[in-house]
């Protein structure tokens, strides 16, 4: 019998999902039994060498599990479906945790009395990148820089994030929303509705993830369309929570409106003068189309 399960989505990186399986199976200090659930989002299986290799090594139960429905929001579902236990933990398949990863999660779950509990994650840029720009690292870095045990009134992404399974799923048949399983944004809607419930969601600085980034995602093109995916996703949950928050949407789109207006200007000038920061700037201009033009409509698909 497990107490913890963690879960991992993935899709067609056999080679990332080896360093993720690897960075779980390593953890120290772990007061509960746990096991590791692999969700294969693709319908050719591609990630069943890889988990049964993870499997024979016998350290925890490590099980895999097909989900042929693209998207990521079907992967989460397929996974809390399957996992047992009391905790579930999501990492993505690009991500490795800390040896006292897991056993910090715990801890804080049980000392703050938490429901939910969320951890940083750092970025890991490729050795042949060289130095990575201050935007770049911001925008890949997911740090709240907060004291352990601090409530967080408000968090988007649910990539490093250990969560009560039954005060956060209950009887839930799909609580990631299939309609962003392209597009993203399934965990941001899912989270403010466990906030919107009065869910407990806390910070742990010692839950460390790194995400390994790779080269085409440091490419300017990338960036700003996850910059407007992103704040697609700000205006859209608004609207798409019950009860709906029509006038706090209404005021994401005017303060986008202010910053396409100002920002998309001064990024153009920027950009001709050859200035450093006309990525920062372009950034927040973009940001501000995506707050204004939100509807699922006109949604990026990021995801395969």
């Amino acid at each position: 019998m497990v107490d913890i399960c963690i879960v991992i989505p993935t899709y067609r990186r056999p080679a990332l999902l080896a360093r993720t399986l690897a960075s779980c199976l390593a953890q120290q200090g772990v007061a509960m039994p746990f096991e590791v659930i692999v969700v294969d989002n693709d319908a050719a299986g591609s990630a069943r060498p890889t988990v049964e290799a993870a499997a024979a090594r016998g350290i925890v139960p490590v099980r895999y599990v097909g989900e042929s429905r693209p998207g990521i929001s079907h992967a989460r579902n397929t996974g809390i479906v399957n996992a047992a236990g009391r905790y579930v933990v999501f990492i993505d398949d690009d991500e490795e945790a800390e040896p006292g990863w897991l056993a910090a999660f715990l801890d804080t779950a049980q000392r703050f009395s938490a429901d939910v509990v969320i951890g940083p994650v750092l970025p890991r840029f490729p050795p042949d990148a060289g130095e990575a720009d201050a935007y770049r690292r911001k925008v890949y870095t997911r740090d709240a820089c907060l004291p352990t045990g601090t409530v967080l009134p408000r968090w988007s992404g649910i990539g490093n994030t250990l969560l009560d399974k039954a005060r956060c799923f209950g009887d839930t048949a799909e609580p990631f929303d299939p309609r962003l399983g392209l597009s993203g944004g399934e965990d941001a809607l899912f989270l403010r509705g466990l906030m919107r419930r009065g869910c407990r969601v806390v910070w742990c600085a010692e839950a460390i993830a790194w995400e390994a980034i790779p080269p085409d995602r440091l490419d300017t093109r990338y960036l700003l369309r996850r910059a407007f995916r992103g704040a697609q996703t700000t205006t859209f949950v608004c609207t798409a929570i019950r009860p709906r928050e029509l006038k706090q949407a209404a005021l994401w789109m005017a303060i986008g409106c202010a910053q396409a207006a100002l920002y998309g200007p001064a990024a153009l000038l920027l950009r001709a003068i050859k200035h450093e920061r006309w990525l920062t700037i372009a950034d927040k201009a973009v940001g501000g189309l995506g707050k204004v033009f939100w509807h699922p409509k006109m949604h990026l698909r990021m995801y395969r």
